[in-house]
């Protein structure tokens, strides 16, 4: 699934609907047999004065809204799975990127790689 992760920028385009990108994120879950785990969304724009203080609701990468990417958007891509206690995988990861829409595709502004083997800090 990791790999298939550093492909989701490619789904943030200039004229892509909100509700479309979370559609396709949907079959992939599913297709791993995760989507009964997912978060409610996949992600969000961001607030003029931080993370969440402004923030358009009408720009949440959710089913139900129909908003296009345009260029200049700042949006999070944050896929994210959470297993309940007792089930084999039991836990929570989710990955988070900035991303500016542009005229042909969208801009990765984390360049951080993408993983669980990523997140781990080694002593």
């Amino acid at each position: 699934m990791t790999r298939r992760l550093e492909n989701l920028a490619c789904l943030c385009i200039s004229g892509a609907r909100c509700c479309d990108i979370a559609i396709e994120l949907n079959d992939i879950y599913a297709r791993y047999g995760l989507l009964e785990y997912r978060s409610f969304g996949y992600g969000h724009s961001f607030g003029v004065l931080s993370h969440y203080y402004g923030r358009e609701a009408a720009l949440e990468l959710r089913e139900d809204i129909e908003t296009k990417l345009e260029p200049g958007m700042i949006i999070s891509m944050e896929p994210m799975v959470t297993i309940p206690e007792g089930r084999p995988g039991a836990g929570g990861y989710r990955e988070h990127n900035i991303l500016i829409v542009t005229e042909d595709g969208a801009e990765d502004i984390n360049n951080f790689p993408y993983g669980p083997e990523n997140m781990i800090i080694k002593k």
